[in-house]
This record gives structure tokens, C-alpha cells and sequence, in this order.
């Protein structure tokens, strides 16, 4: 059984509201383990499993984060609704979650904290104060609480200060001044960065696969880039497991690059190599299930045959 370190509510910095119970929707491999910290940081962590899948019960249960049930339950226990889920559920959530605050008439404070474009929070922020919450702008950097570095959490819009108070030794939460965006901004700087840098290693290792040079390629690089072979091997076998979900990250990031004049199409193209990815033998696995054993050339190979209809049946 777990113990709650600290079940007093938490003022927060504006001294406006006080958080105690907090709703993490939803409990995939980021939204549990948050969830895990702040339970045990001494708040009650809830979540919404009705229609949810086993592996985000199982996930759920194993961070011991309560489950409400309905959204319309969530909404009227929780002082602090956090949204981590892939980019392209977020603004279909706001607006279910801001119709249960309608419905019961209870409006938490609403922190979108997914990977998606100033100009789509910008939509959130709308759809959530129409219906009378408060709204933060957030982005995380980094990965789930609990793994090596400290997770990163930027917020910004009105006060973004006053979310200090669910800060954890592994979640450093980093307002922004900037008002609504800035926190998703910089998500989409960093994400361009890094997980664009994850599609174009996959890129260049399919495509020397596919003109026959895997091999001597493989020689360059471990006499030239030694540290980006090493870095290769480490996460470029076991991206399929998040594909689908950075196919709509690297489309969020292209949408942003765009609305400030940038070209959007570096990418797209991102998208596009992550939608093979997902559409690969590997996709079936999740963090949990993913083999650790596997070597680079034996994914490359699994990505490859992704290329054509008949490749993946010939995966399969």
C-alpha cells in the first residue's frame, strides 16, 4: 500500500487555489509516471479509465493513480486537470473535458501539456475558458519522471508561477513569461531538434540499407562519428513503439514552423518517416513489450520491408 507523504492541500503561489487532488488524463508512458510522483509527493493522482485501454489500467494501477471513472467524475474531484497525451487528441479532449465542467459545474484549473503548436494551445485556451477554468500552456522536455534526468515541465500563460507547488525532485516545473504558447513553443524547438534528428538517423540507415551500402556505411561512421553510431544503436531499434503517436508531434511542429514563415517541410517528412516506422512489423510493441535484444541492422531491416505493401506482409 502506498503512503501519501503529504495530504494537506498545496496552496498554489498566487495563493488563489489550493491543489490537492490532481486528474492525469492520460496514464500512458509519460501521464503515469507523472502521475506516480505526484502521488508520491503527497497528492491524490486520479484519472478517467472508463473506455481506456489494459495497458493504460495496468499502467494507472501500477502508479497507484486512482481511477474516477467518467471524465464528468474526474472533473468534479480534481483541483488540477494535466492533459498528456499524443498531439492529436488534444483538442478533441479540452473540448470533452470543458463540456463535463459544463455539465457539472466544476472548472479545475486545465494544464495542456502536450507536444502540439502555440497557434493549436491557443485553440485549447478558448475551448477551456469558455467554459470558466483557468488554462496553462505546457511542454514537456525530457523523459517520464523517475528515468535519469529530472523531467521538465514549462509553463506559461497567466500566473504560470502558481504550478510551482506540484514541483518533485524528478519534475521541475519552468514558468515562462510570454503568456499562452511560449510553453509550446519551446516543446516544438527542442522536439525539432531531437526527435527530428531520430527520423533523419533512421532515414539515412533505411536508405543505405536500400542501395546496398549498410555495411560500409556502418564502417564510416565508426571510424568518423563513433558517438552517432553509438547513439544510433541505442534508440533508432526501438522507435516504432512511439511512431504513431510523433507522426502527429513532427505534423504539430511543421504547422509552427509555418505560421513564422519557416518551411514546414523538413517536417513533414519527419512525419512521414515516423508513419513508416508505424506502419513496420515493430509497431505492434509498446515500451514494456519491445525487444531489448534486437540490433540495429535486424530494425533497419524491419523498417525497410515497410516500404511496399508487399515488404510488410513479407515482415510479418
Amino acid at each position: 500500500m502506498s503512503v501519501k507523504i503529504n495530504a494537506r492541500p498545496r496552496m498554489t503561489g498566487d495563493g488563489n487555489m489550493s491543489i490537492q487532488t490532481i486528474g492525469v488524463v492520460s496514464t500512458g508512458d509519460m501521464g503515469h509516471a507523472i502521475g506516480r510522483t505526484l502521488r508520491e509527493g503527497g497528492f491524490t493522482a486520479m484519472t478517467a479509465l472508463d473506455d481506456r485501454s489494459d495497458r493504460s489500467r495496468k499502467l494507472a494501477a501500477d502508479a497507484g493513480i486512482e481511477d474516477a471513472g467518467s471524465l464528468a467524475s474526474l472533473t468534479e474531484k480534481a483541483d488540477l486537470i494535466l492533459s498528456v497525451m499524443p498531439p492529436s487528441a488534444a483538442v478533441d479532449f479540452a473540448s470533452r473535458a470543458a463540456d463535463a465542467m459544463r455539465g457539472t459545474g466544476k472548472a479545475p484549473l486545465f494544464v495542456d501539456c502536450n507536444a502540439i503548436a502555440p497557434s493549436t494551445t491557443q485553440t485549447i485556451s478558448g475551448i477551456v475558458t469558455d467554459a470558466g477554468a483557468g488554462y496553462l500552456d505546457g511542454g514537456i522536455i525530457g523523459g517520464p519522471p523517475g528515468r535519469s534526468a529530472p523531467t521538465r515541465l514549462y509553463v506559461s500563460g497567466e500566473a504560470p508561477e502558481r504550478l510551482e507547488v506540484i514541483a518533485r525532485p524528478d519534475l521541475l516545473i519552468r514558468p515562462l513569461p510570454g503568456g499562452v504558447g511560449a510553453a509550446s513553443a519551446i516543446k516544438m524547438c527542442y522536439a525539432a531538434l531531437n526527435k527530428g534528428a531520430m527520423t533523419l538517423e533512421t532515414l539515412v540507415l533505411i536508405g543505405a540499407a536500400q542501395l546496398g551500402l549498410s555495411q560500409e556505411l556502418h564502417q564510416e561512421l565508426s571510424e568518423s562519428q563513433a558517438q552517432v553510431l553509438q547513439r544510433m544503436e541505442r534508440r533508432v531499434p526501438w522507435l516504432a513503439a512511439d511512431a504513431e503517436r510523433w507522426t502527429g508531434e513532427m505534423l504539430e511542429i511543421a504547422k509552427t514552423f509555418s505560421e513564422i514563415g519557416l518551411t514546414p517541410k523538413i517536417h513533414q517528412g519527419a512525419a512521414d518517416m515516423f508513419q513508416l516506422l508505424a506502419e513496420s512489423s515493430l509497431a505492434s510493441e509498446t515500451r514494456e513489450t519491445a525487444d531489448r535484444s534486437r540490433t540495429l541492422d535486424q530494425a533497419v531491416a524491419a523498417f525497410a520491408a515497410s516500404l511496399s505493401a508487399p515488404g510488410r506482409d513479407a515482415a510479418d
